[in-house]
């Protein structure tokens, strides 16, 4: 029964059901573990029909790469303060990196691909300049700083975002995302903090 369901949706249909039970096990697994045989019985499909979806496990991952940042980038858009809501330097970095934390919570196997993965360093490397300028951009939407210091903030806090990611990931529950990124927001602005002893 469900093989013949299967057969009737068709490769279109298909494609974003593979990719929805693949994207678990490359979080899990790593590129290099996940064979197609597994990412087909984890969508409950044949082999033949995952092929017909995707020629080969590097497109598959390719195209769950690219759709996993289209919905973190949403995520982080809907999240961030309306433009000139900010007041400080601090201010606009507490809230950007807090924006880029809590995705990670709310996708952490998204991350886990997207930002952990030794395969396809190339298109993190793309992925990664893609955010320092869409982050520089909401920078520049908050504050009437000059563009060379809005794209600067921008890398730096994708930079700051990406210790945050591994945190995060390597160490569930030490750190919720606001307080980590108010911490990073501080210590970047202000220096790190003296010890009360």
């Amino acid at each position: 029964m469900t093989r013949a369901r299967a057969a009737h949706l068709g490769p279109e249909l298909r494609r974003p059901l593979v990719l929805d039970a693949a994207l678990p096990l490359f979080g899990r697994d790593g590129y290099e573990a996940v064979s197609m045989q597994a990412i087909a019985d984890a969508a409950g499909v044949s082999k033949p029909v995952l092929y017909s979806c995707y020629a080969s496990k590097e497109e598959l991952f390719d195209e769950l790469m690219a759709r996993e940042e289209r919905k973190l980038w949403h995520m982080v858009e809907d999240s961030v303060p309306t433009p000139g809501a900010l007041g400080d330097k601090e201010d606009l970095l507490r809230f950007g990196l807090a924006a880029l934390l809590r995705a990670v919570v709310e996708a952490p196997d998204a991350f886990r691909v997207i930002y952990l993965q030794r395969h396809g360093e190339n298109r993190i490397e793309r992925g990664r300049e893609h955010w320092e300028r869409r982050m520089g951009e909401v920078l520049a939407a908050w504050t009437p700083l000059p563009d060379r210091e809005t794209a600067l903030l921008g890398r730096m806090l994708v930079a700051l975002a990406e210790l945050g990611f591994r945190v995060q990931l390597e160490e569930p529950g030490q750190w919720q995302p606001d307080a980590l990124a108010a911490y990073l927001a501080r210590v970047v602005v202000r220096g790190i903090p003296k010890s009360d002893n």
